[in-house]
């Protein structure tokens, strides 16, 4: 990893060293006499945020893995927060869709706004897959109920049951005795006479966020990314929701790992159904937190 510092333009203001997590740039001297220069010994802990090129003044910086990329400018903001409010008040879960795809140019909107997700991590760790031909959408789901049915067989299964719990831990084995296999029996049923898909809902696009497992923060960062394209499709008139139910078996069946193309070493973190919304919702749904403490 390098990090140049333009001495011609360089003014040793010391801002990019303050906005460094790691504090790499270091700008030090009497009045007059300053200069800034880039730390030996923490040079290595450099996670390539690209924050001491997009703060500084004078454009004096510049870290090697990001030379070749575009710094746009920043715009002033038009959404005010009682804007912004207002789109998380009336975001809802959207279940029902129209068998209606959307362009292109939505699509590519909303993977800019995943693009623009903050990360924990260094570098571009966050891959997208996205499903939205109707043939790979029916043969996912196809393995998807496959997967769920053998893992409802294994818990009615003493040894099945026991080989879950020493895989998946105690607390994971309750939830999905306790809250994900009761409704999941029904949807398996209506599947299967017909009635309807309830782990994709017949979503118009499935979009999943992926991550390499051995990275920190890697769950993290992709359920941030998935809010992103969440809110970004929002103001697209796209509705949207989260599914649990996905992420774990992606990873775990090797027919579907091969279906979506998931590298080695990922997993699924997190996953959203997309369509137009096919019934309007005409009141937002009050909401309370838990608590709030002030200490």
């Amino acid at each position: 990893m390098m990090i140049h510092i333009d001495e011609k333009r360089c003014r040793a203001c010391g801002i990019c060293g303050d906005v460094c997590p790691r504090h790499i740039p270091v700008t030090a001297g009497q009045a007059g006499d300053k200069r800034t220069r880039i730390s030996e010994e923490r040079i290595g802990l450099c996670m390539s945020c690209g924050h001491c090129m997009a703060v500084c003044p004078n454009s004096a910086i510049e870290v090697e893995t990001l030379a070749d990329q575009a710094f746009d400018g920043v715009a002033p903001l038009r959404t005010t927060s009682d804007d912004l409010l207002q789109l998380m008040k009336q975001r809802r879960s959207v279940r029902n869709y129209k068998k209606k795809s959307f362009s292109g140019e939505a699509l590519a909107q909303i993977l800019e706004a995943v693009k623009c997700s903050p990360t924990g991590t260094s570098g571009s760790t966050n891959g997208v897959i996205l499903l939205d031909d109707p043939e790979k959408l029916k043969r996912f789901s196809d393995l998807c109920y496959k997967s769920y049915q053998s893992l409802d067989r294994a818990l009615k299964n003493p040894i099945g049951r026991f080989i879950v719990r020493q895989r998946a831990g105690k607390r994971i084995t309750k939830t999905l005795q306790e809250f994900v296999m009761p409704g999941m029996q029904w949807y398996i049923k209506w599947y299967q006479e017909g009635k309807s898909n309830e782990i994709i809902r017949d979503c118009a696009a499935l979009m999943l966020f992926h991550s390499p497992v051995t990275i920190p923060m890697a769950a993290e960062n992709s359920l941030i990314a998935a809010f992103h394209a969440i809110l970004m499709a929002e103001t697209l008139g796209i509705g949207t929701c989260f599914n649990d139910l996905i992420p774990p078996i992606c990873h775990r069946e090797p027919d579907i790992k091969r279906l979506i193309g998931l590298p080695d070493g990922h997993e699924v973190f997190a996953s959203i159904t997309m369509g137009y919304p096919k019934y309007k919702f005409l009141r937002t749904i009050p909401r309370q937190l838990a608590s709030v403490t002030t200490v």
